[in-house]
């Protein structure tokens, strides 16, 4: 699994971070999905590796600006694309199809894809294929709001074919019967399970990816051990204190509290506050901040999400930064 980080501040746009949008690209395909699309996630993608052509599901987690505004340019740039007639699938919260209807229709957009859409005000499953479920689980938030549940199913354990071959199996369409753990009789009358040739099968790995959200225990069960957990981390506590409103943000140490109490094996924290510079400027709140508050509560492999970041999780449930824009800058 991928994931390509477009957009990482809370809000509004800082000069080193637009608003929220994530692409995620399963292993082997050739179509990629994408999570919220704030303003500006369609320039994000002109650096990035993915095509827009190929993206062909979106989910929203909410209906603040800062989390679709960025769907109806997205969308038309993309009709204009070859290949950009595939259809589009999109999940989201009540009145997220009469919102893209509207501004399509008042802009006189006629796409040449197909939208069809999946509107929720419940929790459930959204959708699943031979490989992946996604479901959705409501959050707390100044209006509904939710997190995305990617459950990877079991897979079926590697097939040994130097065993097979040591035992005289030669090699051809007999080894994709054993494969699948079938019983089969060879040519000299010996009796085979596939079973004693496919290793054990591997437990699919979990990716939690949450909207905003000022009570990151609302995932429940699907927190126990999750492979990744991809959530907003706003504000510090001292900074969330500050604040002369109510903010319905979580802080950096309210999730790492909760992915250390559920074994999470990796933590990536994004949608950082625009009061808090990528750089460290004097007198000036930084991200940093917010890495320190999270690592003092969470011991486990911890992330700080920024544009163009590319992080790989392995089948070992490894999430790796395979690539960063931002890293190679400061390098320079």
């Amino acid at each position: 699994m991928q994931f390509h980080f477009l957009g990482t501040s809370a809000g509004s746009p800082t000069i080193e971070r637009n608003v929220t949008a994530l692409g995620f690209m399963p292993r082997g395909r050739k179509n990629w999905w994408l999570f919220d699309c704030g303003e500006g996630t369609q320039q994000r993608l002109l650096r990035s590796t993915l095509s827009l052509p190929k993206m062909n599901k979106i989910f929203i987690t909410h209906m603040h600006g800062d989390h679709c505004y960025g769907l109806f340019g997205l969308l038309t740039s993309r009709g204009l694309m070859s290949g950009g007639e595939e259809a589009v699938h999109i999940y989201g919260p009540k009145g997220i199809k009469e919102m893209i209807h509207t501004v399509l229709k008042l802009s006189y957009v006629n796409l040449s894809a197909p939208l069809t859409f999946t509107e929720f005000d419940e929790a459930g499953e959204l959708f699943s294929d031979d490989e992946f479920t996604i479901s959705n689980v409501r959050l707390s938030h100044d209006v509904p709001s939710w997190g995305y549940v990617i459950k990877e199913k079991e897979r079926p354990g590697v097939f040994d074919s130097a065993k097979a071959k040591a035992d005289g199996i030669a090699p051809g369409p007999i080894y994709s019967q054993l494969k699948d753990g079938a019983q089969i009789t060879l040519d000299d009358g010996r009796e085979i399970d596939g079973r004693d040739y496919v290793g054990k099968s591997q437990e699919g790995r979990t990716a939690l990816i949450g909207g905003d959200n000022d009570r990151p225990q609302l995932f429940g069960e699907a927190l126990n051990k999750a492979a990744v957990m991809i959530h907003e981390a706003t504000h510090t506590e001292e900074a969330l204190a500050s604040l002369s409103f109510k903010s319905r943000h979580s802080t950096a140490k309210r999730v790492a509290l909760i992915a250390a109490e559920n074994e999470v094996k990796n933590l990536v924290l994004t949608h950082i506050s625009p009061r808090f510079l990528t750089k460290p400027r004097k007198g000036m709140k930084c991200v940093d901040e917010i890495e320190d508050e999270a690592k003092e509560n969470f011991e486990g492999p911890l992330h700080m999400a920024r544009d163009y970041d590319v992080y790989e999780l392995d089948r070992d449930s490894k999430l790796k930064l395979i690539d960063s824009r931002y890293r190679k800058e400061r390098q320079r």
